[in-house]
């Protein structure tokens, strides 16, 4: 693998554990702490998951074998994260109802993607996942030299239309959000957009211009959460009234989260260009933690809503208490996915070990065999 495609995944891998990390901030309003305004700065979170998920469906698209079909490389994409999603909905159901399995209510559970609230996201990453090989073929399409620019801008208004169409005439399931239509509403959108910017291959490869785009990206931002706090969605509920707010995302939610895209993207260049191996170390952390954010996403509402009887001590709310929450809807899911690998791996090993031993013990029956005396 190239430098900059290195570089490349670190970045995205960053911004994923950024975005699982606003998710739980998100979520912990009323218990870690009140007020609005650190939940609308952590709103950004699941639009720029689906951003991040186009980028990598292109990316594994494009680096696919060549005699892997789409279909295979769909099913294989789908079984990744429909095995995890029916184990959290199995461990969800044996906690809720009190530590009990029962089968029938477990299927309506999966199939309806509404036992935890953020399952929803796994209706839609699916429905984006079954439609991306067409929209990773349509945005090679655009590849049309000095016209590319045209081709995509096209490209994404249909998509753009898509979205609202699915938004005002379509039903998925009775979920949250997105979930409630098909391909997730506008987050197709940014879907979309996620597949067109990997194709454009952005790179920033000199000091000097990731300087240049982390000053140019922080003033975005800046005024893309200046607005966000001083509307409060008016704009969008002007427009659209209670549609796209958040969750499916409208215009200030989709400019903002944008923003928080080109941020983390600038500023990831710049950190890797710097030489440094403090700020190498701390990207490797962050995008470490950034490869298990599917089982944190799973699990963290449970874990939250069981924190508080286990850890009582910590009623009122502080900065011991947002660190010790957060650790643990992080730690437990991580640590979780990693002793499950750790057994795995030992298991296979075992029975890669047994059947050498099978293999190097063949030879010596065979012999016995032949030397046996024939009756």
């Amino acid at each position: 693998m190239q430098k900059n495609e290195k570089r490349s995944i670190v970045w995205i891998d960053c911004a994923k554990f950024l975005a699982i990390l606003a998710v739980l901030i998100d979520h912990g309003k009323g218990i870690l702490y009140e007020g609005e305004t650190i939940q609308y700065i952590s709103f950004f979170s699941v639009s720029v998951f689906f951003f991040l998920s186009g980028m990598t469906s292109w990316y594994s698209l494009e680096r696919k074998k060549e005699e892997e079909t789409f279909v295979h490389w769909t099913a294989r994409r789908l079984w990744r994260i429909t095995v995890p999603y029916l184990v959290a909905v199995a461990v969800c159901q044996f906690f809720k109802s009190g530590f009990t399995m029962s089968l029938g209510p477990y299927i309506m559970w999966a199939l309806n993607f509404n036992l935890e609230g953020q399952f929803y996201f796994v209706l839609i990453y699916l429905q984006l996942i079954a439609a991306a090989p067409v929209l990773y073929l349509l945005t090679v399409f655009c590849r049309r030299g000095k016209r590319s620019f045209l081709w995509r801008l096209g490209y994404l208004a249909a998509a753009l239309a898509i979205s609202l169409f699915c938004v005002k005439h379509t039903v998925a399931l009775q979920t949250y959000g997105g979930g409630n239509y098909l391909m997730g509403g506008t987050y197709l959108f940014l879907f979309v957009m996620g597949m067109i910017a990997a194709d454009m291959q952005i790179v920033i490869r000199y000091r000097s211009r990731a300087v240049f785009c982390a000053a140019a990206s922080s003033f975005f931002f800046a005024a893309a959460l200046a607005f966000l706090l001083k509307d409060r969605l008016a704009l969008d509920e002007a427009l659209f009234g209670w549609l796209l707010r958040v969750n499916p995302p409208g215009i200030t939610m989709t400019v903002y989260s944008l923003s928080v895209i080109f941020l983390i993207f600038s500023w990831c260049s710049l950190g890797a260009l710097m030489n440094s191996e403090i700020i190498r170390r701390i990207l490797a952390v962050l995008a470490w933690m950034g490869r298990y954010t599917l089982y944190i996403f799973l699990y963290h509402m449970l874990i939250l809503e069981y924190l508080p009887a286990a850890l009582p001590f910590l009623s009122e709310m502080s900065l011991l208490k947002t660190i010790v929450y957060l650790g643990a809807m992080t730690g437990i899911p991580v640590g979780g996915k990693l002793l499950y690998d750790a057994f795995r791996r030992s298991l296979m090993k075992k029975a890669m070990a047994e059947t050498k031993a099978e293999s190097a013990r063949r030879p010596e029956r065979e012999a016995a065999e032949l030397s046996r005396p024939s009756e």
